[in-house]
């Protein structure tokens, strides 16, 4: 076997290989989160009218899909991370942060945000689905602080009453 055909094996088998990574966290994406769906800008402004943030809170959204509540709360000055397990959001989103200069402000991590320590922020934004809503309910009392606000799409926590509704986005704070 010459050199050239060694290569070109090599290239195909880490090709290969890239891709079986790729569609397994695809894979894992769509088994253990929500699926992906893109907010509505008028559910934004809700979030944003609701959780009235200052520039010193620090904002959390889980399963940040495509980065847009990330970007929209980081325009506002506040710092705004995002957890997503998706590797095309995370590189979408990434982008989206970039295209509008807001790395200082706006950051998506390609992190499970079960296994993270959610106690360093004061405000939360979710998409969750139903399924989800009485384990994250339990994880977010666990790690936030008293005070904290929370703007949940559509999707409500089982054994806490939201103080608002409005546009299908409930608001709660946890003390």
């Amino acid at each position: 076997m010459d050199i050239g055909t060694v290569l070109i094996s090599f290239i195909l088998l880490l090709a290969l290989i890239s891709l079986t990574v790729f569609f397994c966290l695809i894979l894992y994406a769509l088994i253990f989160g929500a699926p992906y769906a893109p907010v509505a800008d008028n559910r934004i402004r809700t979030m944003i009218k609701l959780l009235r943030l200052k520039k010193n809170d620090k904002l959390v959204d889980l399963g940040s899909g495509d980065g847009r509540i990330v970007v929209a709360f980081a325009k506002l000055g506040v710092e705004s991370h995002g957890y997503e397990i998706n590797p095309v959001l995370v590189a979408f989103s990434r982008y989206r942060i970039r295209k509008a200069g807001l790395q200082k402000k706006a950051f998506i991590h390609f992190k499970d945000f079960w296994t993270t320590d959610l106690s360093g922020f004061n405000a939360v934004t979710l998409y969750g689905i139903a399924h989800i809503m009485g384990r994250l309910e339990k994880k977010l009392k666990k790690e936030l602080k008293p005070g904290s606000k929370i703007a949940a799409n559509y999707f409500k926590f089982p054994d806490t009453k939201e103080l608002k509704k409005e546009n299908n986005v409930r608001y709660y704070r946890f003390n």
